[in-house]
């Protein structure tokens, strides 16, 4: 029986190429396909794919704040993350809420067959692209890595989401929390950074290599 695949991109062209490299395979059927959020966990829901493959940056919700729930709609499913973000704190939060591997968009077509071989057979993949800058990452200065590491998970996720352009309304209605507690989530970031507005939070966070886009 053939490996139900769903894809899961806001982007038509990506999932189409995507679908033209698992047709080649006979062991894996594409069940489903959504472009955004909300759809790919009804997609969990119904179809219970064996794998999700399954983008980052999404309208409604983004990649990384479904990950957990599409683990209780459908708790065999595995996700492989296929994602232009290729920064350490993305590939860290997303194997810690349990994704089975992570991929960059540039490598798909070479890498896509060794990630769902190695995926099915309960490893963990990381595309080489992942695992070259995770290696060069090691070697950045240590106050670098101290400006990311003093933000709390909460703090990390909203500043995520500042800088990926979204209005306090938008980080509330994701992080499931109240727009004050957006705003203090937000001033906490600044306190702690010691600075003083959004756009020099925006400029230190993507010159720090605390979050990309």
């Amino acid at each position: 029986m053939a490996i139900k695949i769903a894809i899961v991109d806001d982007h038509d062209i990506i999932r189409a190429g995507i679908k033209s490299v698992l047709e080649k395979h006979a062991q894996y059927e594409v069940c489903a396909e959504a472009a955004d959020g909300e759809a790919a966990l009804k997609a969990a829901e119904e179809f219970k794919p064996e794998i999700m493959l399954l983008d980052i940056s999404m309208p409604k919700i983004s990649g990384l704040d479904i990950i957990a729930r599409v683990k209780r709609v459908s708790p065999q499913t595995k996700i492989i993350i296929i994602s232009v973000h290729k920064l350490g704190a993305y590939v860290l939060k997303a194997l810690r809420q349990g994704v089975s591997g992570y991929l960059n968009k540039d490598n798909v077509a070479e890498e896509l067959i060794s990630a769902l071989s190695r995926v099915t057979a309960g490893k963990v993949y990381l595309g080489e692209a992942i695992s070259e800058y995770l290696a060069d990452s090691v070697k950045e200065p240590k106050e670098k890595i101290g400006a990311a590491a003093i933000l709390n998970e909460r703090e990390s996720d909203c500043l995520r989401l500042v800088v990926e352009g979204k209005t306090a309304k938008e980080i509330a209605d994701i992080l499931f929390v109240s727009r004050r507690t957006v705003e203090n989530y937000k001033n906490s970031i600044l306190k702690k950074l010691n600075l003083h507005k959004t756009s020099d939070l925006i400029k230190y966070a993507l010159e720090n290599k605390i979050v990309d886009i």
